[in-house]
């Protein structure tokens, strides 16, 4: 066990052996340094004339609240700063009494802030802990409440005194124990005034037995007198108001922090659909200089005096076919666009599958008939409403439709059926046609992607009609989805969000 004389080189150690036994929270240096602010401008706003005993570590930032209060005192009140005597000077312009202490053990590692007034008694006492062992960081041992990092601190073993304290307290950790006890700030006090008549180095210009005497005065005067428990009651709401300033403050970085994370998210897709543009535009120049290619040179090859009849046919045909291509590129690009400048301007309005899809199936019908190909529809009147405008449906229709019949050869079969379940309706095209290897599957959604395989007399498209269905499907809530074996047919299925209030009988 530890003797008195090696206790009380260490008011940590003091205090913890105590009768009153106080409290203890463990803070990085920032929150030290706040509680010591938010101390120094308790005094300030009400006006509290004290003696403060104060041992800070070194550095203007650690000191600049003290020293503003200093400059307020009267006589007799005063600052006593305890101060090694290889540390770093008082701040300059400072008239507080420094008192030096001997470069042996005596509070190494502690810090203090002690007010001693006729009206009020505090202290703020910390200590700063010791870093990890490298034994306990190896072990992968749960550090113990005494054995965290440390923050920013005092002189320490070897090296530039004022260097290794700033070193050390800001990687270190600090136990503090705040107190407006006067019988506990009489303890620290008590303490104090033994080290200065013991240890501190007598100077001519301080009445050390004067200064204990009016220390000792002052605590004999302190009781817990009306006064003296107003002053408590503005110290716990002063506390109790600063924390709910903090609250509020972190609630505002919070907001601002999720505000600029939210700023970052946006600029990401801003920038990830203005790339998709630019790609788009880029690929779309490149679609319409094809065909234009291909046009130009079939007119060079047709001016050729020695061309035969059946090339001049065949590269009429050429230009035909390109400029085909080209218009359906041209009106492709424009349904895109008209679609994106519109869509904010309509309304998912409700939609009976029953009375939407089969007009649409019956206007291909003589095309089908035409091409030898059996398309049927079964669309049942219970299906419940959807949310989809009308042109809109049309359209993916359309050019569902369009790709059935194109890819599928006489003597095949389109079906379009519906069905319902209970978070949405589906409909579902079906063909018997060419179909689509599993390679190519995963992008018959992008732009411009167009099967192979097209069968004989069949104008190739602009490769927009599925993109125009995804986009279509993804402003108001739908998804598409694709299944396909070559040479046995593709199946479209589109599913569409019920409409608010419609419910499948």
């Amino acid at each position: 066990m530890q003797s008195y004389q090696e206790q009380e080189v260490s008011l940590h150690r003091l205090l913890q052996l105590s009768a009153a036994t106080p409290d203890y929270v463990q803070v990085k240096p920032r929150g030290f340094r706040a509680i010591l602010q938010s101390t120094v401008e308790f005094l300030e706003a009400h006006d509290i004339q004290a003696n403060l005993l104060v041992k800070l570590p070194v550095g203007d930032a650690w000191n600049e609240d003290v020293s503003r209060y200093s400059q307020g005192l009267a006589s007799p009140h005063q600052v006593f700063r305890f101060v090694r005597l290889d540390s770093a000077p008082s701040p300059s312009g400072s008239e507080d009494v420094v008192l030096p202490l001997s470069a042996d053990h005596t509070w190494r590692g502690d810090y203090f802030v002690v007010v001693q007034s006729e009206t009020f008694a505090a202290m703020v006492v910390a200590h700063r802990l010791q870093p990890l062992s490298a034994t306990a960081l190896g072990d992968g041992k749960r550090p113990s409440p005494e054995a965290q990092p440390p923050p920013e601190a005092d002189d320490d073993e070897d090296g530039s005194p004022q260097l290794e304290e700033a070193s050390a307290v800001r990687s270190s950790y600090l136990s503090v124990c705040c107190s407006v006890n006067p019988d506990l700030v009489a303890i620290v006090v008590s303490a104090i005034c033994h080290q200065v008549n013991q240890s501190v180095a007598a100077d001519a210009d301080t009445d050390l037995a004067a200064l204990t005497q009016q220390w000792a005065q002052i605590r004999a005067t302190q009781t817990l007198t009306p006064a003296y428990l107003t002053l408590v009651d503005r110290w716990l709401n002063w506390q109790l108001a600063r924390q709910e300033h903090l609250r509020q403050s972190a609630s505002t970085y919070r907001r601002q922090a999720l505000g600029m994370s939210n700023l970052s998210t946006q600029n990401e897709v801003l920038l990830t659909t203005l790339r998709l543009k630019d790609d788009f535009l880029n690929t779309v120049g490149q679609e319409l200089r094809t065909p234009l290619t291909t046009i130009k040179t079939a007119l060079t090859l047709l001016d050729s005096p020695h061309l035969k009849p059946p090339q001049r046919q065949r590269y009429m045909g050429m230009i035909s076919h390109e400029c085909d291509r080209q218009s359906a590129l041209i009106s492709g690009v424009l349904n895109l666009l008209q679609m994106e400048t519109s869509v904010g301007q309509t309304q998912l309005d409700s939609l009976n599958l029953s009375e939407a899809v089969p007009p649409v199936v019956s206007t291909y019908q003589p095309l089908a008939a035409e091409k030898g190909i059996m398309l049927a529809y079964t669309i049942p009147r219970h299906v419940p409403a959807v949310s989809c405008p009308g042109s809109w449906l049309r359209q993916i229709m359309i050019h569902l439709l369009n790709n059935s019949l194109k890819y599928t050869l006489s003597g095949g079969r389109v079906w379009v059926t519906a069905r319902s379940t209970s978070n949405y309706a589906e409909i579902e095209v079906r063909d018997t046609g060419i179909g689509i290897s599993a390679s190519d599957l995963p992008r018959i959604f992008d732009h411009f992607y167009r099967g192979r395989n097209l069968p004989p007399d069949e104008t190739e498209g602009a490769g927009l009609g599925l993109t125009i269905v995804q986009q279509l499907l993804l402003y108001c809530g739908g998804t598409v989805v694709a299944r396909s074996q070559p040479e046995e047919g593709t199946t479209i299925a589109v599913r569409l969000p019920l409409h608010r209030g419609s419910s499948s009988h």
